[in-house]
């Protein structure tokens, strides 16, 4: 997560109005694959590093700082590629507070078959604490 976290962080600049989020593909203890959010409109960072897994993607564990989305915007889903990745398990740094999430990826996640574990450390809320703000106030 220590890795995700600091891939987040390479968006600082960049993926305004989004929030940053990085993401690992991982099996035991091997990196397959690693991304970030860089900009609004381009991939989310779970679908970079689901893409730099490939298919060894299958029955790994994707790390990321942040709930994957659920809805259409500029991109598709990160829920649906991470489906139809075969990742077997997913652990999320934070809950999104966006409407749209606030933990329905997790229970869609579950509900198709994925491990998922939601840790809720500060220190991902903190790093997107202008994100946040702005979710829970408009």
């Amino acid at each position: 997560m220590d890795l995700a976290r600091c891939l987040a962080e390479r968006g600082r600049y960049t993926v305004a109005p989004n929030p940053l989020v990085g993401a690992v593909v991982a099996l035991d203890g091997e990196v397959l694959g690693e991304g970030w959010h860089s900009r609004a409109g381009e991939d989310h960072a779970e679908v970079a590093a689901l893409v730099g897994a490939g298919l060894a993607a299958r029955g790994a564990t994707l790390y990321v700082t942040l709930e994957p989305c659920n809805h259409y915007g500029r991109t598709p889903p990160c829920v649906e590629a991470i489906l139809r990745s075969g990742t077997s398990r997913v652990v999320v740094g934070h809950l999104d507070p966006d409407p749209r999430m606030r933990g329905r990826s997790v229970r869609l996640l579950r509900e198709a078959g994925v491990e998922v574990e939601v840790l809720d450390a500060p220190e991902f809320g903190r790093q997107n604490e202008q994100f946040f703000h702005h979710m829970r106030t408009g």
